[in-house]
């Protein structure tokens, strides 16, 4: 079943151009990363985090894409009434969209962790804190496929919800000007979780100004992501009638 659907997933992507450039969108990311991010280092003082706040955004950016991917590829299915189909085969519907996100937060994952590693963001953090971010920022791409299938009717709200949805990426830039009370405002982003706990790691003067340390961040986000991931999940299979 796990390879069937995988093939599955791989003909969807491969035959619509966006997809395709979705998919590359990480390595070419990793690539910029790669030659951008020490540039920018080298061009502005010290104490300025822009090079830090770019390197962030690539990373935040990986699970946000392998998220859209899904997300179409699951209007896809709707619109071509595949889901439906499903339901007079052995095949359980829930389970095929089940392994659909596992499969987009895998992705999700190994191109966080390949981008941390290539743009050498994070040089005097663990392999275990380095997984720890990774994980958590992955889960952003079920949420969002969730997010975007529960509330849009077809391609063209998914697309506009898609577009809209980018504000979560913003949102987590301010994990860098915020040490306070005031990042509860923030905690609506499923990218916030991963982004405080990268601001951590490379602010870590600031950390006893935080309200939380970075294990509790770490939780916080699996619950957090996996919580509304599930209610999103409820609301598409009720939406879909599946």
């Amino acid at each position: 079943m796990f390879k069937t659907v995988i093939k599955s997933e791989l003909s969807n992507i491969f035959r619509d151009r966006m997809n395709v450039f979705f998919v590359l969108f990480p390595v070419i990311l990793g690539v910029i990363g790669y030659y951008t991010i020490p540039m920018i280092e080298e061009s502005v003082a010290p104490t300025n985090p822009i090079a830090s706040i770019v390197a962030m955004f690539m990373i935040l950016m990986t699970g946000y894409i392998f998220g859209a991917v899904t997300a179409f590829t699951l209007l896809d299915d709707r619109d071509d009434n595949v889901l439906i189909s499903l339901k007079i085969t052995p095949v359980s519907v829930r389970f095929y969209v089940f392994l659909k996100l596992v499969i987009t937060y895998i992705f999700g994952f190994i191109a966080s962790v390949l981008l941390i590693y290539a743009t050498n963001f994070l040089p005097d953090s663990s392999f275990g804190t380095i997984i720890m971010i990774a994980s958590i920022s992955a889960l952003q791409g079920p949420f969002l496929a969730l997010l975007v299938n529960s509330l849009a009717r077809n391609k063209v709200e998914g697309f506009v919800m898609m577009k809209t949805s980018g504000l979560i990426l913003i949102l987590p830039i301010l994990v860098f000007f915020v040490f306070d009370w005031k990042e509860l405002f923030l905690i609506v982003s499923p990218s916030f979780w991963s982004a405080r706990m990268i601001q951590m790691e490379l602010l870590p003067m600031y950390n006893d100004q935080l309200p939380f340390t970075f294990i509790v961040y770490f939780i916080g986000g699996i619950v957090f992501n996996i919580l509304f991931s599930w209610l999103f999940f409820k609301l598409f299979i009720k939406k879909a009638n599946i």
